[in-house]
């Protein structure tokens, strides 16, 4: 349950040597760097000007690089998806990483794909003017006089506009002066028409204009018919998706040397970390001081890493008062994976024990009852051995595949004891059958579906022992800082009321001792009464007033039972899944008689309606586990509010770090 001990560290080294170190930091991800924490005068204002300045160039790269990869993906060949989901990172140092990227020259494939897909780009927009310009001149292909005598000057002036062929009807109605002609170019909905008019009736188009909503269309100014126009838009299009598939087909070529652009990626980020935790520096003209945590065992690690520097040094620093060290958690792989769940609630700070062994076997057993279904927790943890083999993940996923492992062998255990198995009802299965029944049979403990009250009985007492796990750990913390008497005082009295309808319940199994159970029975309600009255308020010498708080705090039993019967959750998440799973394979023979569709039917209500119980039951188990450990368990003895430890390391996209750097 203890954390992995951190030390405060201090590394002094000399400025020409500092990129070497900073890289060897980096590579073995050891220590936690901080801001510096020297006071008094001012860093060396250049170096961290021309860190400033470095880290924005690099930036930059990592922008171009970003985009480059973006166009390249679409490019690429089309992997299977298998085949991409199985894929695994490749193992390469940082000096691996730079070999390959000078050997396949891929800062200028960034610039070729960057390149490529302005020239594509221009291509469409290209495409699209011309197409636009179709558009536009497809009603006018009966108006056949050259488009640039709209515009030519001159006595007579013509427009050419549109407007809803009802609105048209009226509009040739209205009479018009004589040195005005409107002739129909086509449609039927939206008609295109013409207006041929002389300059001296300017005014009268205008009004027209005004009273019928029209406009004149913006066209080329071109000494050519529209049909002319649009041909010759066509035969440019055609010459533009000839350049563009040429365009295509290269970057299909490029494409295939993407491979090098995520090693650039890679290497790019770990110069931009290399460079930016420079900030956190404090620099003289000559040297640079770093400050930051170190997990206590790998304090010899360390040293022998800046030993091979004779321009460098290390050593443990003693911690301010105030400060708060980073934790690091020391659990097995069994345990690890709960981590996560502990984190999602707030790591423990650096004061208190780590709860994730305690919390790990009853969280995976509640999840277990929560989903009581046998066929589904095999199938979690099928799935998640099939992810691990797969996927071949590391880190947070890792984790995660190996938590649901444990948490599908969980629910399979319980849904072997107390549970179905995808809904099945053992008893309805015909005689040839009656082997698998009874072997059913064999290794259950009971029937959670029939002996409900037993479920009940069983959830709540694994809620006591849950709250009295709570109470114990809260003891041992503040014994082990010598506070015995708010141990016993504050926290045994509830352990006791918890432990108290115990001899009620051995009654039933030793009868022969009922006389003996029931006087322990009120021994613990008398000691809890009596601890609690009488030194609740255990610094006041008023009677008064410690005997009305200590009875003031007796009333929190109902905040106890409260906790107590949230455990029930238990039991109706329990019965949910398995009934749900049964009625699904109810509605499945009930289709499966239907003709012809009947089979189909049958098999898809049995997949989908399972597949739909196995998530939302999941999903529900997940939660409302994680609920009774931060609700019930945790408020008796857990702060949280910790920082995890973030090492400095080689932050990567797309490949790992060989295995023991």
């Amino acid at each position: 349950m203890a954390l992995d001990p951190v030390v405060k560290l201090e590394i002094t080294v000399h400025n020409s040597v500092m990129d070497d170190v900073i890289e060897k930091l980096q590579e073995h991800a050891l220590v936690q760097i901080d801001p510096h924490s020297i006071t008094g005068w001012e860093s060396e204002k250049d170096v961290m000007q021309n860190t400033e300045q470095r880290c924005i160039e690099l930036r930059k790269e990592i922008f171009d690089i970003e985009s480059a990869l973006r166009f390249l993906e679409k490019h690429e060949p089309k992997v299977p998806f298998f085949q991409k989901l199985s894929a695994k990172p490749e193992e390469l140092s940082k000096n691996s990483l730079k070999t390959l990227i000078q050997e396949n020259n891929a800062g200028s494939i960034v610039k070729q794909a960057i390149e490529l897909e302005s020239e594509i780009n221009d291509k469409d927009n290209d495409i699209k003017e011309c197409d636009q310009r179709i558009d536009e001149l497809l009603p006018l292909t009966d108006f056949q006089a050259p488009l640039v005598r709209l515009y030519e000057e001159g006595e007579i002036a013509v427009l050419i506009s549109k407007m809803s062929a009802e609105n048209y009807e009226e509009f040739i109605k209205n009479k018009v002066s004589e040195l005005v002609h409107i002739e129909k170019i086509s449609g039927d909905e939206t008609v295109y028409f013409s207006i041929a008019y002389h300059k001296t009736v300017d005014g009268e188009i205008e009004q027209l204009e005004k009273d019928f909503h029209f406009e004149s269309l913006t066209l080329p100014d071109i000494p050519k018919r529209p049909t002319e126009i649009i041909n010759k838009n066509r035969e440019k299009i055609s010459e533009l998706e000839s350049e563009k598939k040429a365009l295509l087909k290269k970057a299909g070529e490029v494409a295939m040397n993407a491979k090098a652009l995520r090693y650039y990626y890679d290497y790019l980020q770990i110069e931009i970390d290399k460079e930016s935790v420079k900030e956190k520096f404090f620099f003289t003209g000559k040297v640079f001081v770093l400050n930051g945590w170190l997990r206590k065992r790998d304090y010899t690690q360390l040293s022998d890493i800046i030993g091979e520097y004779k321009e460098a040094s290390v050593s443990i620093i003693e911690k301010d008062e105030e400060e708060e060290p980073p934790i690091l958690y020391n659990n097995n792989r069994l345990v690890s994976p709960f981590e996560m769940i502990v984190n999602l609630y707030s790591p423990p700070n650096a004061k208190e024990i780590d709860p994730t062994p305690i919390l790990m076997p009853f969280y995976a057993l509640f999840f277990g009852i929560c989903l009581t279904e046998a066929g589904y927790g095999l199938v979690i943890a099928i799935a998640s051995i099939l992810g691990l083999v797969l996927l071949k993940p590391r880190n947070g996923m890792r984790k995660f595949l190996n938590l649901f492992l444990i948490l599908g062998v969980s629910t399979f255990v319980v849904g072997a004891l107390i549970g179905t198995v995808f809904g099945i009802n053992f008893d309805l299965l015909p005689e040839n059958l009656a082997w698998l029944r009874k072997a059913r049979y064999s290794i259950m403990l009971f029937d959670s579906g029939k002996d409900v009250l037993t479920f009940f009985a069983v959830s709540l007492a694994l809620g006591v022992i849950h709250l009295i796990t709570g109470y114990i750990i809260k003891m041992y913390m503040l014994i082990k800082s010598g506070d015995w008497v708010g141990a016993v005082c504050d926290h045994l009295p509830w352990v006791l009321l918890l432990l108290a309808p115990a001899p009620k319940i051995l009654i039933k199994v030793l009868p022969a001792h009922e006389g003996l159970l029931n006087t322990l029975f009120y021994v613990l309600l008398a000691l809890w009464v009596g601890i609690i009255v009488l030194f609740s308020e255990r610094n006041s010498f008023n009677p008064i007033k410690r005997l009305g708080k200590g009875l003031f705090t007796l009333y929190g039993v109902s905040g106890v039972l409260g906790d107590v019967l949230s455990y029930s959750r238990l039991l109706a998440l329990g019965l949910a899944t398995g009934v749900i799973a049964g009625v699904m394979n109810t509605l499945a023979n009930l289709i499966r008689p239907i003709p012809v569709i009947g089979i189909i039917g049958f098999i898809g209500v049995l997949i989908g309606g399972h597949l739909f119980n196995l998530f939302i039951s999941t999903l529900s188990a997940f939660v409302h586990s994680i609920r009774l450990q931060f609700m019930e368990f945790f408020n008796k003895f857990y702060t949280g509010e910790g920082e995890l430890f973030t090492e400095f390391s080689e932050n990567r996209k797309y490949t790992y770090l060989p295995a023991g750097k």
